[in-house]
């Protein structure tokens, strides 16, 4: 057959067609990315003001670092109340006693905190400063997010 004048089709290398071109992009790669941008500035929106809700959580724990007397520790702690509670709930409180019964902490650093409160001996020693400083740390961890 092939003495009659036909050919073999090139076979090996076929014609392919030309190569599609991304520029310029279709309208709906225009929409998908301005979507992404708006969801990506929402979340980012939204974690700025949870980070700047947390700035009192952030000072907190940089307070606790701080060398403290008794009268210290126990406003710290009100103060770390102030943004869970309602300011008439915790204005109430008249002792340290009820003050401290809303803190997770043990019963003898309670107990000291109470007692030596507007004493002329107010400081803690050094083993129950840095136990109150750990609960207090534990304690700050665990509030929900304002």
């Amino acid at each position: 057959m092939l003495e009659k004048g036909f050919s073999v089709p090139d076979l090996i290398n076929p014609a392919l067609p030309q190569s599609i071109s991304w520029l310029p992009l279709p309208p709906g790669w225009f929409v998908s990315a301005g979507l992404l941008l708006i969801a990506l500035l929402i979340f980012l929106l939204f974690r700025l003001a949870r980070w700047r809700r947390n700035l009192w959580r952030r000072e907190a724990l940089a307070a606790l670092q701080q060398p403290h007397t008794v009268d210290s520790w126990l406003e710290l702690i009100k103060r770390i109340l102030l943004m869970h509670q309602p300011r008439t709930l915790v204005s109430h409180t008249l002792s340290p006693e009820q003050l401290l019964q809303q803190v997770e902490i043990d019963n003898d650093l309670r107990q000291q905190l109470s007692d030596k409160y507007c004493r002329p001996d107010n400081q803690l020693d050094a083993s129950q400063a840095a136990r109150l400083q750990t609960q207090l740390k534990n304690w700050l961890e665990k509030l929900p997010y304002v």
